[in-house]
């Protein structure tokens, strides 16, 4: 069965016990006085009766949810192949429960979000809360963050000779490739800012932008792409901010940056699981989450992605 064909039955029920209730006349006659009030109390006991059955319904449903023999799809919409080999053990982990796991790709960090809105998936695993905040709220999208996931770091690279100490000693005007998209972009100026190329302004906000830079301490000149195409255009650029994720895909290594993120002030980078508010208290989604934040996923972030990946939930 799968969970939106689940609640859409739960739904009809409830609409359809609403509309029950709501379905008494009044009448003016004063003969009918008695007759009214024994219908009256009928009817108030027949809704009694059907709103303890609901609830009771409500409580068995989430007590049986999901199960071995009545399984449920799950959809997670993802953005880059290494999630999956993050995925696939906790995949494999809740299928004898009875939830099945299924991925859907997105190339890009502007789709997963209004697929997630518009019901096109179930759940997704991609963007760190900062992203999602300014994605929600841009887009009118109603979701819901339900858990923490991983902090991934976002380095700079560079496929020439440069070491952050002679970039910054540059007289020639410097190529820097960067994310385009409003908070990664702004995450990727203030990285920049911290290794010394220059200052932003200190009322820029959490998501500064280029125009917010004050002072250069070498000229720039900007190359703004998707965050997914920043390393295509690596050879092209004398530095490049790419996002882990993006990172790992490409085949670096957190070893072969020029200068790594380490400092992090509150959990605007931590990376989230989303859903539909409607659902952030579905037992199944819940399962979810607390398969993922374990001790083994905590392993595959050592063991397959050093240097990258910190588990956010762990942080505070």
């Amino acid at each position: 069965m799968s969970i939106r064909n689940k609640f859409a039955f739960s739904l009809a029920a409830v609409l359809a016990a609403v509309s029950l209730t709501a379905c008494s006349g009044n009448t003016s006659s004063g003969s009918s006085s008695a007759a009214d009030s024994s219908a009256d109390s009928s009817a108030a006991e027949s809704a009694a009766t059907a709103e303890n059955s609901d609830s009771a319904d409500s409580a068995a449903d989430a007590e049986t949810a999901y199960s071995p023999e009545n399984p449920v799809t799950v959809k997670i919409g993802l953005t880059g192949n290494v999630y999956e080999d993050i995925w696939n053990p906790i995949k494999e982990k809740l299928a004898p429960e009875g939830i099945n796991l299924e991925y859907e790709q997105f190339t890009s960090f502007n789709i997963p979000n209004n697929a997630l809105n518009s019901g096109e998936i179930d759940m997704n695993a991609f963007q760190h809360h900062a992203y999602f905040n300014n994605d929600t709220a841009s887009n009118g999208y109603d979701l819901t963050a339900i858990g923490d996931t991983y902090i991934v770091a976002m380095n700079i690279y560079t496929a020439k000779d440069y070491t952050i100490e002679s970039a910054l000693a540059s007289t020639e005007t410097l190529k820097i490739a960067v994310p385009n998209d409003v908070t990664n972009e702004g995450r990727a100026l203030k990285l920049l800012e911290s290794a010394g190329f220059f200052t932003i302004n200190a009322d820029a906000g959490a998501s500064p932008e280029i125009s917010d830079i004050t002072d250069y301490a070498v000229p720039v000149e900007f190359v703004e792409v998707d965050a997914n195409l920043v390393y295509s255009v690596i050879q092209d650029v004398d530095l490049a901010v790419i996002n882990g994720n993006y990172a790992l895909d490409s085949g670096l290594t957190a070893d072969d940056a020029i200068y790594k993120e380490s400092e992090y002030a509150d959990n605007s980078y931590y990376c989230l699981i989303a859903v539909r508010s409607e659902d952030a208290e579905n037992p199944v989604y819940k399962r979810i989450v607390e398969a993922y934040q374990t001790q083994d996923t905590i392993d595959i972030y050592n063991n397959e992605f050093k240097g990258f990946f910190v588990p956010a939930w762990t942080l505070g």
